[in-house]
């Protein structure tokens, strides 16, 4: 049976991530996952904390914390306290960041794969001890270290999209944050696989975790917003993953263009209901859970439920959350 889960991000208000990290246990919630909105809302390291300390029993998981944008020593430093705060409970998820962040930023990588790799690599080497020196396009260290005594184990999980970044992420992550259609998880799943069993792994080490936007229509929740959810996933899949899709291409061209010059709504009028359903979960309780089961005949071992968050999106989370216990019972 897949663990399941909540996503949640720093450009919700403090009033609705806290409700989630109160009710965690009551509603079964397993993970609670943070996406970073880049320098939007709440702060990332501090949101995280919070919710370690709100939410006792659940797993928090970052999905993730991109590297190009926050320094390599810090982000160290911030996973080890956080792993101490929810004594176990913390997970790193990082990445490179979603195109349209990176392109805002004016950050270009010559060899991404290249330097996600060595990232995770300088990252485990500062929580064993080590000290470290290194430079690359993202970071400089020199002879560096947390100066810790006992090394700390800190699952490390990769928000990745494109065929040699799910290789990358079948060698080396505890796990994988996906996201995308059904078609696309599915080819994402088997190449995972393929690259864990290359390096000797098992299929089960490496968790894959499903986070595709979640529309509970039967509790009022407006179209238009999950139209601009989808605007904003469509603006950011790599071509890549894109040509492993039957989808019409003028279509997803017209949203690419549109959030780029008017920002993500002005993708709404291209999204039809194909593409809707194609890049979110949507519908009433029992047709999204019935997906959720279908995520995990592909090998996803974690779905993830929300954002985007709106109308009575309180009880619908409890009435997806019931629906998904009374099954396992």
């Amino acid at each position: 049976m897949y663990r399941a889960s909540v996503g949640i991000t720093t450009n919700m208000k403090a009033k609705a991530t806290n409700w989630i990290a109160d009710n965690a246990s009551s509603l079964g919630i397993e993970t609670i996952w943070i996406g970073e909105d880049i320098d939007i809302g709440q702060d990332v390291f501090v949101l995280t904390a919070c919710v370690l300390l709100r939410a006792q029993e659940a797993r928090v998981g970052t999905a993730i914390i991109p590297v190009t944008v926050h320094n390599i020593s810090t982000l160290a430093r911030a996973a080890l306290t956080l792993q101490e705060i929810g004594q176990g409970r913390f997970v790193f998820g990082t990445g490179i960041g979603g195109i349209q962040d990176l392109q805002r930023l004016g950050i270009t990588l010559k060899r991404p794969v290249t330097d996600l790799k060595a990232a995770v690599s300088v990252l485990r080497r500062l929580w064993i001890g080590d000290s470290v020196t290194v430079e690359n396009e993202l970071f400089t260290l020199q002879d560096y270290s947390l100066r810790i005594r006992k090394s700390k184990a800190i699952p490390v999980f990769l928000g990745v999209r494109g065929p040699k970044m799910l290789e990358l992420a079948g060698l080396i992550s505890d796990g994988v944050i996906l996201s995308g259609p059904f078609d696309y998880l599915k080819n994402a799943v088997g190449t995972i696989d393929s690259a864990a069993m290359m390096a000797g792994r098992k299929d089960a080490e490496v968790e894959k975790v499903a986070w595709l936007p979640t529309v509970p229509t039967f509790k009022g929740v407006k179209e238009s917003l999950a139209k601009r959810v989808v605007s904003i996933v469509v603006a950011d899949m790599p071509e890549a993953v894109l040509d492993m899709l039957d989808v019409d291409r003028g279509r997803v061209d017209k949203i690419r263009t549109s959030v780029e010059v008017e920002g993500p709504d002005g993708g709404i009028p291209y999204v039809n209901d194909e593409l809707l359903d194609m890049f979110s979960i949507s519908g009433d309780r029992d047709h999204m859970v019935d997906r959720f089961e279908e995520l995990s005949k592909i090998g996803i071992s974690e779905v993830v439920l929300g954002p985007p968050f709106s109308g009575d999106w309180r009880g619908a989370m409890k009435d997806i959350f019931q629906e998904i216990h009374r099954r396992r019972d």
